[in-house]
């Protein structure tokens, strides 16, 4: 097991904590209470305390584990911050933070603890300040003074083999499993919860194990897979639910408002943990309380998932990247850019700039998911309307703001994103590369890329058939070494001129197979038949292609070369 990875490479990301104007490090502690949206200070996103101590001991940089000592911060004064809750996709505790940036992602103690359960018999829900049957504290704070302040914040404690037990802070869990972009994570700590705020039009088919569904506006593709679990396992849904639940039940009670969450699955998986060994009675090893998740094993349920974004449109794509003056529609200024020292602010976002993703880049979390296909749309290129630039450029922005926008502040609303790769890696296959070019070189019509897959961000396996006799042909694979086989891969793109659209498909062989096809009334289906169309014309009617994509296409549309 490779334990040298780092959770994120987060270059490029706006300045956070940057009321730390000291050369000071500054280690995450742990999190506190969360505070609903308050309209009395036009702050409508939900917040999370973070506690912050400053790390004392700066000789931590040749020897991190000197991190592990009581006194390697100044816990006992801690710097309390409150945080956009959408911000929690890049926080950890122990990470460590200067001038406002993440400069160090220590291990601490690297655990992987394999096979474990997790149900209602192994896990409980048990507060940070437990004292256990009266017999000691879970959380020693001779050994662990960093959650001092936060004793009535919850966890979920798991019972291991040899009277040992893992403690895992709610928070954690939450980021871990829901964090996969601010969207996302808000719509938890705003409850109630309801689907639509999610998702829409889900579609399961049992015989290939394909989950389909809409995202709704706003939420990030980077959330599809965990969007996808909660739509298929009871166990996700309930546990978002009860994130937002549980805080409303405490702050109306006067207990604090402290969320509390359990895993989002009943069963078995193995995962891999940063944090610290403490002592119970005369065990010096029989609590680990966990710092981050670094990876979680547990299958999620479903074989591949295709996932749509409500508002992906023609016309939202045209806005992407450059604000529109609001008196004309046609005339347009060009984008401002972000400032490179852009700092993020506790405030509600501008209502005139244009949301942008900020995207950081994390090891696999779940491995379960490198082995399964994840996809959606993709806009290649466009027919644009006539605009007019103004010739006029803003000034770079200095600001941005996690959440939906809310003022006039002249701040960036924003999104974070967790991704397992960069799209820099993501070229376009080899088979594709000529087809890809010649499409490009059109004008005047919208084309997409119905395969935009985490895999390659450009095919998807070929749909595998088995004929009458349960047996499964041969070309549909490609050998790779011997013994060895995998699917060939496939890209379908869809071509569309004024109402006509067509769609085209290339499989990966030598030379390549492309085939065109006409889409019926209902889009999905069609994909989906379209794919199994390809996939038996590819087996018994093989077609090379021998022609240029873009000629073809003007041909089929009755265009002239000229357009």
């Amino acid at each position: 097991m490779d334990f040298s990875k780092k959770p994120f490479n987060n270059n490029h990301l706006p300045s956070i904590f940057a009321f730390l104007k000291d050369e000071n490090f500054w280690r995450i502690d742990w999190f506190g209470e969360v505070a609903f949206p308050n309209r009395l200070l036009r702050r409508t996103q939900p917040s999370i305390l973070v506690h912050l101590s400053r790390v004392l001991n700066t000789s931590f940089q040749e020897n991190p584990a000197l991190l592990l000592a009581p006194d390697s911060t100044f816990a006992s004064r801690q710097r309390k911050v409150w945080v956009s809750v959408g911000t929690l996709p890049l926080l950890r505790v122990g990470d460590l933070w200067q001038n406002g940036q993440l400069i160090s992602e220590p291990d601490y103690e690297l655990e992987e603890f394999p096979d474990i359960r997790i149900d209602r018999a192994t896990t409980h829900l048990v507060k940070a300040g437990l004292n256990l049957d009266d017999k000691g504290f879970l959380l020693p704070i001779a050994e662990h003074p960093w959650h001092m302040h936060c004793t009535q914040s919850y966890c979920v404690m798991l019972e291991l083999p040899q009277n040992r037990r893992l403690i895992i802070p709610c928070m954690e869990l939450i980021r871990f499993y829901f964090g996969s972009s601010s969207n996302l994570l808000t719509k938890l700590f705003l409850p109630p919860l309801v689907r639509d705020a999610l998702y829409s039009k889900p579609h399961f088919d049992k015989s290939s194990g394909r989950l389909t569904l809409q995202l709704a506006a706003g939420i990030s593709g980077a959330s599809a897979a965990d969007i996808g679990r909660m739509h298929m396992d009871p166990h996700a849904w309930r546990s978002a639910v009860h994130v937002g639940t549980s805080l409303l039940k405490g702050s109306v009670s006067g207990q604090g408002a402290y969320p509390q969450c359990y895993f989002p699955f009943e069963g078995h998986t193995s995962v891999i943990v940063s944090g610290k060994w403490l002592s119970f009675q005369d065990d010096s090893r029989a609590t680990f309380i966990v710092y981050s998740l670094r990876s979680c094993s547990h299958p999620f349920p479903f074989r591949s998932l295709r996932y749509d974004v409500k508002d992906r449109s023609p016309s939202s794509a045209r806005r992407n990247g450059r604000e529109q003056n609001e008196t004309d529609a046609l005339i347009v200024r060009k984008s401002a850019n972000d400032s490179p020292g852009q700092q993020l602010i506790e405030k509600d976002a501008s209502n005139k700039l244009a949301k942008q993703q900020r995207q950081a880049w994390s090891s696999t979390r779940f491995p379960d998911l490198t082995l399964k296909t994840i996809w959606k749309n993709r806009m290649l290129s466009e027919s644009s309307p006539n605009s007019t630039f103004d010739g006029t450029r803003p000034s770079d922005i200095q600001h941005s703001a996690v959440g939906n926008p809310g003022s006039d502040r002249r701040a960036r609303p924003i999104d974070f994103e967790i991704r397992a790769k960069q799209k820099s890696e993501f070229p376009a296959p080899e088979f594709l590369r000529e087809i890809v070019d010649e499409l490009e070189s059109l004008d005047g019509f919208n084309i997409q890329l119905l395969t935009d897959s985490e895999q390659d961000g450009w095919t998807i396996p070929i749909a595998v058939l088995v004929n009458e006799d349960g047996e499964i042909d041969a070309n549909l694979f490609i050998e790779i070494s011997e013994n060895r086989l995998r699917e060939r891969r496939m890209a379908v793109f869809s071509v569309e001129y004024e109402t006509e659209c067509i769609k085209i498909v290339a499989v990966e062989s030598s030379p390549v197979h492309m085939k065109l096809y006409l889409p019926s009334n209902d889009s999905e289906t069609d994909l989906l038949e379209t794919l199994g169309c390809a996939a038996s014309d590819f087996i018994s009617r093989p077609e090379p292609k021998t022609e240029n994509v873009s000629h073809l296409i003007l041909w089929v549309f009755g265009l002239k070369e000229s357009i």
